[in-house]
């Protein structure tokens, strides 16, 4: 599986990271930062969308640039995924939508998801990219790669902020010949109650302002 890990190459990813980490920033200033974290992984996960170069006209004389011939179908995880997709909405402004939400299921240490609502294409031939802002156990990430891949879509792209390598060793397992993962960065381990540590916290609680 091919994994681009953006805070080894691009300094302003560490930004990001500084203040998305950082238990006192306000979720006003959290969700500004997921967005921006989602506009830098939209630009470089470019680098795995089929572009074509095409002619263009100057004023001045002729020019020979790239196209996105294909907009790319961008998933967004229900929670904190939202504010990560409008920074990649920015990139690809004409990108259609689909939405997936699952619940948390915890059984003594044992975590699972619940699938809750979905809508996404029945076929779908073209790239698509999935943001959500933690692959964690990757449990709902599987779920949702499973369910593009059966609807074509080609390639599949995870855009996440922080991976854990239990997360990434699953996505490896199950989906090593589909799957692309970009994350800013990834980080040692999940604890007992499988969150990242040493992670930012549960970016959906910190995106909303509130405590569940």
């Amino acid at each position: 599986m091919k994994l681009v890990v953006l805070s080894r190459s691009q300094p302003y990813a560490r930004v990001i990271l500084r203040y998305l980490r950082d238990r006192r920033t306000p979720y006003p200033l959290f969700r500004s930062w997921l967005r921006r974290a989602g506009w830098l992984l939209g630009l470089s996960l470019a680098a795995d969308l089929r572009l074509v170069e095409v002619d263009v006209e100057t004023p001045l004389g002729a020019a020979r640039e790239l196209e996105l011939p294909k907009q790319p179908l961008i998933v967004n995880i229900l929670g904190a995924g939202e504010f990560l997709v409008q920074g990649i909405l920015d990139v690809y402004p004409g990108a259609p939508l689909g939405f997936i939400a699952t619940k948390r299921v915890e059984k003594g240490e044992d975590v699972s998801i619940k699938v809750l609502y979905e809508r996404l294409p029945r076929e779908w031939r073209d790239p698509a990219i999935i943001g959500d802002p933690m692959l964690a156990t990757g449990g709902t990430l599987s779920y949702a790669i499973g369910r593009l891949k059966s609807a074509g879509a080609d390639p599949i792209i995870v855009a996440t902020v922080i991976a854990a390598p239990e997360g990434l060793e699953r996505l490896e397992a199950e989906y090593g010949d589909s799957a692309i993962v970009y994350t800013l960065a990834v980080d040692e381990r999940l604890n007992k109650e499988k969150f990242i540590v040493p992670g930012l916290g549960d970016a959906g609680d910190r995106s909303l302002g509130v405590e569940f």
